[in-house]
């Protein structure tokens, strides 16, 4: 997975967006989870989905 601009990939980028930004993010990652090709993106994708399923338990 490469990295794009405005997307968060450290845990102060994290806490940076706002509950609505994660869920959305969440979303994002749900989606192109679904169009990935390969086991190795596809875990790649498992782990972000649950870093930040995991912020948003947090924050709650």
């Amino acid at each position: 997975m490469g990295k794009r601009s405005g997307v968060p990939h450290r845990d102060d980028e994290l806490a940076a967006l706002s509950l609505a930004g994660l869920e959305a993010e969440l979303a994002r990652a749900h989606s192109r989870l679904t169009i990935v090709e390969g086991a190795k993106a596809a875990k790649q994708w498992h782990k972000r989905i649950h870093w930040l399923e995991a912020e948003i338990a947090r924050r709650d």
